[in-house]
């Protein structure tokens, strides 16, 4: 990507979130935040910030590439307490630079602002929707019934208020959970039928510690040998994936948590609105999440790993 397209994607996405005001990007990598400033971006690193050589940014896109690099919570709350902050938590999927890289051009590439209204249209098509929707495209036949009271996680407003924290998934998806932390499977809102997986993510939340954080160069191991196998064809009933994840399954369950038994975590429809012909779905990456399509997930990242698995070419229809 050229480096004034770039530059001009990535100061439409901030003037967007954060109005006319200045802001720039805050990283725990200074080569990242060195490779930002090259391209006319202004650039901050945790470290700088904590030892007093740069001011806390009062708006920044936060990008963490490596979590055990980062001030404690509590520095991190007293750091940004009256800061805007959009955190793009690329350490949750990969560390690499490069990665990092080609998540900063994606950024630049999604309008945030037809991303969010585009989730306020398929949260209107959902809340009119009667009873049931489908998912569907090419080797993809999902039907999704509705509870009476729906819980959804999306943002509807693109300007974050002068002390809101958000993250960049929200903004370009619209998802729903029939499963709970606790592994109980939601009786009312129910997933069924069969998905075309073109690509599989999978991430660990910042919290995960000890043995359980130590199984997750497995589940990316994981994740890589599935897509290099993709597409692959998953069935799934009742919220649980029964067939389709063949030599993976016990891999699959071991690192997100036995206590889910293959239950659907998340159901969640991409609006990035990003042409899937030039993602690069073979990345471990955040903002592939969002990118096109819908995602149904495994496991939630608190207690073991989250695997999403991308159907980049189906949508939303409704019954």
């Amino acid at each position: 990507m050229r480096e004034a397209g770039l530059r001009d994607g990535v100061e439409a996405n901030l003037r967007a979130v954060f109005g006319d005001r200045a802001a720039g990007f805050l990283t725990d990598e200074p080569e990242l935040a060195e490779w930002l400033a090259e391209r006319g971006l202004p650039a901050a690193t945790f470290d700088a910030v904590l030892c007093g050589r740069d001011r806390p940014p009062p708006r920044a896109v936060a990008v963490p590439l490596d979590y055990g690099r980062l001030p404690s919570r509590l520095d991190l709350r007293d750091i940004l307490a009256e800061s805007s902050v959009l955190w793009m938590s690329l350490a949750s999927f990969s560390g690499d630079l490069d990665v990092a890289k080609y998540a900063v051009e994606k950024f630049a590439q999604i309008d945030l602002t037809s991303a969010v209204a585009a989730n306020r249209k398929v949260i209107a098509r959902l809340l009119l929707a009667h009873e049931e929707i489908g998912l569907h495209g090419p080797g993809t036949d999902l039907t999704l019934r509705l509870p009476e009271v729906l819980q959804l996680s999306s943002r509807t407003r693109t300007e974050l208020l002068p002390d809101e924290h958000s993250t960049i998934g929200n903004y370009f998806e619209v998802a729903m959970s029939p499963t709970d932390l606790a592994g109980r499977v939601d009786s009312e809102l129910t997933v069924s039928g069969t998905l075309r997986v073109d690509s599989v993510l999978v991430a660990k939340h910042r919290e995960l510690r000890g043995e359980r954080a130590g199984r997750f160069d497995l589940a990316k191991e994981i994740a890589e040998d599935m897509r290099k196998a993709c597409p692959l064809y998953v069935t799934i009933e009742g919220n649980h994936f029964v067939d389709g994840f063949g030599p993976w399954a016990d891999g699959i369950d071991a690192t997100s948590g036995p206590q889910y038994r293959g239950a659907v975590t998340e159901v969640a429809i991409g609006t990035g609105l990003l042409d899937p012909v030039h993602v690069d779905w073979s990345l471990n990456c955040l903002l592939n999440e969002g990118a096109a399509g819908v995602h149904l997930g495994v496991g939630n990242g608190l207690d073991g790993m989250h695997f999403d698995f991308i159907s980049t070419e189906a949508r939303l229809v409704t019954r």
